[in-house]
């Protein structure tokens, strides 16, 4: 746990048992230097909270959620350990989706390390900075329409719930998960996807639900993605199956009413003028690996302001691939010069970079589709020479 080892944690335990609450205060003890407070009452853990902001509370589970609902009412970003009798006991529904962590008592001296660190992991549900061009977006957005493609579509039984975002933010979800579940793995999906690849495959743990879950993500469009939770025994082909026939109805859809609304037309179509380039090119040396999500956003960013959609967005140490469609009279030389000039600026200034960042000339292709592997290692070769 290397959060624990440099930070100074704060730990809320309220627990009526006083004698459990030292063996757990001792076995905080073994694993990390912490500042624990120990409280045996909702109000003296809310005045507790009003004294000093805690990083993590363990609360004990009742039939009521009045613990969980007072605490966050007081701060709202604290991250809540759920503390179970046994293994047998059943975790009422209130607490799906709301908690970042279950421990259950009898196995504390097994599962306390594990249990602490994937708490400081999870997210927490409305605690990002509100990004304005995005909720705009969402507004723009009739999500009945996607419920209703959503319904359409036959499941197995082995996938329990089918969720569509956008970046982190859940726009139409079905299935058995709570809205809140949803919300969790929408954000779990979104938040650090920065991937080459359209498709991804992770296993997640809710806690107060058994075992983990298999997501199974494609990406719609750039900042669009559809999730498939399932069964970790479902076969992988059966989702990639299932997804890609959402993903084509999908992205008409956004691009369907984002189109009509903002005036940004399909991507990869040529529609009144407008024309889908595959681009490439090269950086002057290797990117660091602390560049690679802050130019992704910021070609996001650059793109969206000038009317632009980028269907694929690929940034390598060795190299940037996209693919954008351009408004109308604009051609490839316009969008590289834009985005590569824009791109770099952005990073010197938020970097204190002085040097130039991309390497002269660029590829570029009329196409609705990505370079082939075979088209990114000869445009390599060529640069090299």
């Amino acid at each position: 746990m290397n959060r624990m080892a440099h930070e100074s944690t704060n730990i809320l335990i309220l627990e009526p048992d006083r004698a459990f609450a030292v063996r757990l205060v001792r076995a905080l003890g073994k694993i990390g230097d912490f500042n624990v407070s120990v409280v045996p009452s909702v109000r003296d853990g809310c005045l507790q909270l009003m004294q000093d902001n805690q990083d993590v509370a363990f609360i004990p589970v009742s039939e009521s959620s009045k613990i969980m609902r007072s605490f966050r009412a007081v701060q709202p970003d604290i991250r809540l350990i759920l503390m179970t009798p046994t293994s047998e006991y059943e975790v009422p529904k209130t607490y799906s989706g709301s908690v970042q962590a279950v421990m259950i008592k009898s196995l504390m001296d097994v599962e306390l390390p594990v249990v602490l660190e994937k708490a400081l992991e999870q997210p927490i549900l409305g605690n990002d900075e509100p990004d304005e061009e995005a909720e705009l977006e969402l507004e723009v957005l009739d999500t009945t329409v996607m419920d209703e493609a959503l319904q359409q579509i036959r499941f197995s039984r082995l996938v329990q719930s089918v969720i569509f975002a956008r970046s982190t933010k859940m726009l139409s979800c079905i299935g058995e998960l709570t809205e809140k579940e949803a919300e969790t793995v929408g954000m779990h999906v979104g938040r650090d996807w920065y991937s080459p690849n359209p498709t991804r495959i992770q296993f997640l743990h809710l806690p107060a639900r058994k075992g983990d879950l298999l997501l199974y993500s494609h990406q719609v469009l750039e900042n669009y993605f559809l999730t498939l939770v399932a069964a970790p025994e479902t076969p992988i082909g059966e989702l990639r199956v299932q997804a890609s026939k959402l993903v084509v109805t999908l992205r008409r859809i956004v691009l369907g009413q984002t189109a009509t609304l903002t005036g940004r037309l399909v991507a990869g179509e040529r529609v009144d003028g407008r024309t889908s380039y595959a681009i490439v090119w090269r950086p002057t040396q290797p990117l660091s690996s602390s560049l690679i999500i802050p130019l992704r956003r910021a070609l996001e960013r650059i793109a969206n302001t000038n009317a632009c959609i980028l269907t694929h967005t690929q940034v390598l140490p060795e190299l940037v691939h996209v693919v954008v469609n351009c408004p109308p009279g604009r051609d490839s030389a316009w969008v590289t010069y834009l985005l590569k000039q824009g791109s770099e600026k952005k990073i010197q200034e938020e970097f204190g970079v002085l040097a130039n960042l991309w390497d002269k000339g660029y590829h570029a292709t009329e196409s609705t589709d990505p370079l082939s592997e075979n088209e990114l290692n000869l445009f390599l070769e060529r640069m090299q020479q």
